[in-house]
């Protein structure tokens, strides 16, 4: 999951994106409404955090053009706490309110809560063949085995696992499993992927995710040469 995180404090803005990644995700942080609608033009992002006292344009403003734009859950995180600006906030757009200072186990429930909302035909545990998943524990098993994997392998394999069968590029899980500072110089796609096979393939004898060569990744229990 790729989350836009817009905050002009720069340290509040670092500490949410760390908090989150730990948790998994892949963040991107910007400090104004102008920058944070160029990078959602780029990206496809899964969940927007936005500040409503932003410089230049505002907030709300920014509310309403991602609005007009595409169907993004949008997460206000601000110190305005008047019932006046909380439903201004969600009359413009926003799905939930989080009010400054806020505890970060919160921000992280409420995060979940959306994404899980805004895909509600997504199962609690994902299962290709014996590999099975439960995203909100953060565990996944291989023939009964529990398979201990690292938050990027983790981000790696649901990404996959939501896509069983169908190729995965590259390109693809730099764009939901890593940030925007990521410049693609490296075989690192290829690195974490290497491991997580690796760790898949311990627990059983046959083997689950596939190397497309010169294409990407499928991830499923036979495939055809």
């Amino acid at each position: 999951m790729r989350l836009l995180i817009v905050e002009d404090e720069p340290s509040l803005a670092t500490a949410i994106g760390r908090g989150l990644e730990a948790h998994g995700y892949a963040t991107d942080t910007i400090g104004s409404a102008e920058a944070a609608l160029e990078l959602s033009s780029l990206n496809p992002y899964d969940l927007v955090l936005v500040d409503l006292g932003l410089p230049g344009a505002d907030g709300f403003s920014l509310l309403r053009t991602l609005r007009l734009r595409q169907p993004v859950p949008v997460l206000i995180l601000t110190a305005r706490s008047e019932i006046a600006d909380r439903v201004a906030g969600l009359e413009a757009g926003a799905d939930d309110y989080l009010t400054k200072p806020f505890a970060f186990p919160e921000l992280v429930a409420r995060v979940r809560a959306l994404l899980r909302r805004s895909a509600p035909s997504a199962p609690a545990v994902l299962r290709v063949g014996d590999l099975v998943m439960e995203p909100a524990r953060f565990a996944v098993r291989r023939a009964d085995v529990s398979v201990t994997l690292t938050v990027k392998e983790f981000a790696i394999l649901e990404y996959l696992m939501r896509h069983a069968g169908e190729l995965v590029t590259r390109s693809m899980l730099l764009d939901h499993c890593w940030d925007e500072s990521y410049q693609g110089v490296s075989n690192l796609v290829d690195v974490h992927v290497g491991r997580l096979r690796r760790k898949l393939d311990v627990s059983s004898g046959s083997v689950l995710l596939h190397t497309v060569r010169g294409a990407g990744f499928i991830l499923q229990e036979s495939r055809t040469p």
